[in-house]
């Protein structure tokens, strides 16, 4: 392939690129005029991200500069073209939430007959923060440090012991907005990037999401196929 089609090649690949991130980010307020500029700065690019800025800084050449007879300054060599649809495809593959947060298998869940102190105890030699509570209908809960603390700051200290069980905090385990500690449900085919901008919001609300849940359905009824937290997306970006 000659360069001149080359170039016509590596521009249509480039327009591709563009018009699906202009999809990715469509109703979202960038800091950017340039989509591929916003999504250099977003964690989903660490991948590529240098190659997709060399790839920008050609296409530039392209289409804003020539020599004296008209002609391009740079011609896109095959490896460059190569990779800049590697580059697409990977923006245009749908990367499922499921796929990278912790799996079912490998949750630690607890039931409301559970000794509270015992699953504490647990989460603090195995490095949890978050442990959800189900019954046969489904999850009616979270338990962690902070719904502990929620409870002694209704019950007391008189209120630890032995055995208290997981169950008796109902109030400070259960779902609801009164609750300081949020918690989302979405179905399994629910989009990574929709998790993460689920983090991005609530941190920008100020107000703290702990944890996703991805279920068969997105309702907390339903199977849990994986959980989410903050440091999925951080590690993932």
């Amino acid at each position: 392939m000659d360069g001149g089609l080359r170039s016509e090649q590596f521009l249509r690949l480039y327009r591709m690129l563009e018009g699906a991130l202009e999809k990715r980010y469509a109703g979202r307020k960038t800091g950017s005029s340039s989509v591929v500029i916003e999504y250099l700065h977003d964690a989903d690019s660490e991948p590529w991200r240098a190659d997709l800025d060399m790839c920008r800084e050609i296409r530039n050449l392209l289409s804003h500069n020539a020599d004296d007879d008209g002609d391009p300054v740079v011609e896109p060599s095959e490896a460059v073209v190569e990779l800049l649809r590697q580059i697409l495809e990977y923006v245009q593959r749908p990367r499922l939430a499921v796929d990278f947060g912790t799996p079912q298998e490998k949750i630690m869940f607890a039931h409301p007959n559970d000794s509270a102190l015992d699953v504490l105890r647990h989460m603090l030699r195995m490095g949890y923060s978050h442990v959800p509570v189900r019954d046969r209908t489904g999850l009616v809960g979270v338990f962690s440090a902070g719904s502990l603390m929620a409870y002694v700051g209704s019950a007391g200290l008189d209120g630890l012991s032995d055995s208290l069980r997981v169950g008796e905090l109902k109030r400070a385990i259960e779902f609801g907005e009164e609750r300081s500690e949020k918690y989302l449900f979405l179905p399994e085919d629910a989009m990574l990037l929709t998790v993460r901008n689920a983090f991005e919001k609530r941190r920008e609300r100020n107000s703290h999401l702990a944890a996703v849940f991805i279920t068969r359905d997105g309702t907390q009824q339903s199977e849990v196929l994986a959980m989410l937290t903050p440091w999925d997306v951080i590690k993932d970006g």
